[in-house]
């Protein structure tokens, strides 16, 4: 399933960044936090009710688990 919004964040991005690149954890947690969005919307049919930085927050310690074992594997 393509997700319009994942191309028009990695468009924007590109294009309206003129500082450093982001790191990539975020992208890491901005990828995951769009992959999420998508799992609920095709377990329930309907959108998640809070935003990335609720996500995040209520995830952090679960998303910097994962993102170090998936560098860990190369």
């Amino acid at each position: 399933m393509i997700n319009i919004d994942n191309f028009l964040v990695r468009d924007k991005l590109k294009n309206t960044l003129n500082g450093p690149e982001l790191s990539s954890f975020r992208m890491f947690c901005n990828e995951t936090w769009y992959e999420h969005k998508d799992e609920i919307m095709a377990w329930t049919g309907k959108q998640v009710d809070y935003d990335a930085t609720y996500y995040f927050q209520k995830h952090r310690w679960l998303l910097k688990k994962i993102f170090k074992e998936s560098t860990k594997k190369g």
